[in-house]
């Protein structure tokens, strides 16, 4: 068996239970959406707020979403080293604020040069890029050099002590492969929804996912 259809075998074998539930909640939040009615004033002023608050509504929400609760989880649960809660929770913040800012960026980007339509040849497009180039050459790398900084208690030398090239490279195609699982799918659902919900729905799905892998990380150890 090939390197990398070992990667995608255990890539979806450690990441299937999550990709499922992830893409169910997206699922769920599109359908309460489209199909009840009732609720749409209160979707509207989430919209309405993201617009007169931009870019700020981005990057605190994102902060808080992607930052700063998984981060209450995490000390809940007991799993930031001694000592090391305030800085745990100030690399997260900074990380979530720029990583919140960028998404932005790149969706009001796709909907400037491609349209806000939701026919599956704009949903393809806007996924391709968001999936493709975006993920390939700036989210996964940064997040495993970020994350992997981190658990090297934000000691350069010892990251690329554990990290070598080739288990860094290898480490790349398996988390790559991993958020393709679970992101082709949600990404897609996420751009079906108006400009001024895609990011509040990615938010949410940030939060799920990351407190997901919290339990089933102390579930495998």
């Amino acid at each position: 068996m090939s390197p990398i259809l070992s990667i995608c075998k255990a890539a979806f074998r450690q990441n299937r239970v999550p990709a499922f539930i992830l893409q169910g909640v997206a699922a769920f939040i599109l359908c309460l959406y489209f199909l009840v009615p009732t609720l749409r004033p209160g979707f509207e002023a989430i919209s309405d707020l993201k617009a007169r608050t931009d870019p700020w509504f981005a990057i605190v929400t994102t902060a808080i979403f992607g930052g700063i609760i998984p981060w209450a989880v995490s000390f809940h649960r007991g799993r930031i080293p001694d000592g090391r809660a305030r800085l745990h929770l100030l690399s997260m913040v900074i990380y979530w604020s720029l990583t919140g800012a960028l998404v932005d960026l790149l969706y009001t980007t796709q909907d400037r040069f491609f349209g806000s339509g939701t026919d599956w040849a704009t949903l393809a497009t806007k996924t391709f890029w968001d999936q493709g180039p975006y993920n390939i050459l700036w989210a996964t790398p940064v997040c495993l050099t970020f994350y992997g900084w981190r658990e090297a208690d934000f000691n350069w030398a010892r990251f690329k002590a554990v990290h070598p090239r080739p288990i860094w490279i290898r480490t790349y195609w398996t988390i790559l492969l991993s958020c393709w699982i679970v992101w082709i799918p949600a990404v897609t659902m996420i751009y079906a929804m108006p400009p001024g919900l895609q990011q509040p729905l990615f938010n949410l799905v940030v939060c799920f996912f990351s407190i997901l892998l919290i339990f089933l990380n102390r579930a495998e150890e």
